[in-house]
């Protein structure tokens, strides 16, 4: 039992991702036709009006009704499948993507490498959101028709805006890597590059892949949100109609990012109408970063083992000396026999 406490902080993380996910599908396709929607106006025991859209969070209403008549509480359930799903295949992807182009870039020439590495670098000071923004305009008004290759579109931009700063780092590891001895010694016995990645760096690389999907998972769920409050939705935007003249731009899904970033304005009139989104996000931060502290603890323990000393074998070995052979106790079985043995030739076997 002790010895699992080490894993319960990515058990805990899973089963909240997990838990939201599979929660949102359900909800999806068999509670949603089930739910009655808000009314319209809120009376109170006497009768009397008492409010109207919409309405702050209470125990009927966990995160409120927003002024267009809509669940915030379900609205949120609704869309932990996009967002959730989203940044898993996007993490996962951009980690896949930049293992691999970083195995390579790990082993490139000089040359190549003093030509490269400045463009590379130069993400790392250029906010993404600011490198996708006009992609993400262009591709923010497109008709219903066209939803499901937008969303493709916008989820490669998502994926690749990322790779270059994964690839540089994942091959200044390999470099560093590259120059432990037993490197050394494979390439002077005459190993190429192609045997080395695939028995020595891949393996090496291997432990820190999750740890890695984990972090661009958490990473696109901030791009998300940095988007959102530019009204930059995933899938697109619909346009909503409180009266005559007066609209409100929505996502297509109820995205969570977008709900925040669609209902910034309404932050004047119900200033608790993006409480339900951000605290989504604040409990799938959290998971995702139980899940990595695990991993974290796991590669720690995994690097104390390897620096514990080998153990002694004297126990193994009782009665000899330090200088020893381990086959004494069978040389000493060996003499026995022969000095049973009539012996016409040799002499016996000496320690």
């Amino acid at each position: 039992m002790i010895k699992n406490r080490k894993y319960l902080p990515i058990i805990i993380g899973s089963f909240i991702i997990l838990g939201l996910i599979t929660f949102s599908f359900i909800y999806t396709y068999f509670i949603k036709d089930t739910i009655k929607p808000a009314p319209a106006l809120l009376y109170n025991a006497e009768g009397k009006l008492v409010d109207t859209y919409g309405y702050p969070p209470s125990s009927k209403y966990l995160f409120g009704v927003d002024r267009f008549g809509r669940d915030v509480f379900w609205m949120v359930i609704d869309g932990a499948k996009y967002t959730l799903s989203i940044a898993i295949v996007v993490g996962l992807m951009r980690v896949i993507f930049g293992s691999l182009l970083g195995t390579f870039f790990g082993f490139m020439n000089q040359r190549l490498l003093k030509i490269i590495e400045p463009i590379l670098n130069a993400f790392r000071f250029v906010p993404a959101v600011i490198i996708i923004f006009p992609f993400f305009v262009k591709l923010n008004d497109v008709p219903e028709a066209a939803k499901e290759k937008t969303i493709a579109i916008q989820i490669t931009l998502l994926i690749i805006i990322s790779i270059p700063i994964l690839m540089n780092s994942i091959g200044e590891e390999v470099r560093d890597f590259l120059k432990n001895d037993f490197i050394t010694s494979s390439r002077v016995i005459g190993a190429r590059n192609g045997w080395i990645r695939r028995k020595h760096v891949i393996p090496y690389l291997r432990s820190r892949i999750l740890l890695l999907f984990v972090q661009q998972t958490i990473h696109t769920l901030f791009l998300l949100t940095q988007l959102g409050v530019f009204k930059l939705f995933i899938g697109g935007v619909k346009v909503l109609y409180l009266d005559l003249g007066v609209d409100r731009p929505m996502s297509q899904a109820n995205e969570w990012s977008a709900m925040i970033g669609a209902n910034y304005i309404e932050l004047s009139i119900d200033s608790w109408v993006i409480i339900g989104p951000s605290i989504a996000f604040i409990v799938s931060i959290f998971a995702f970063n139980l899940i990595k502290l695990g991993i974290e603890r796991l590669m720690e323990n995994q690097t104390v083992q390897k620096k514990k000393k080998p153990l002694r074998n004297e126990n193994l070995y009782p009665g000899l000396n330090d200088f020893d052979f381990v086959n004494k106790e069978n040389l000493d079985e060996v003499n026995r026999i022969l000095e049973e043995e009539p012996k016409t030739n040799g002499q016996l076997l000496t320690r």
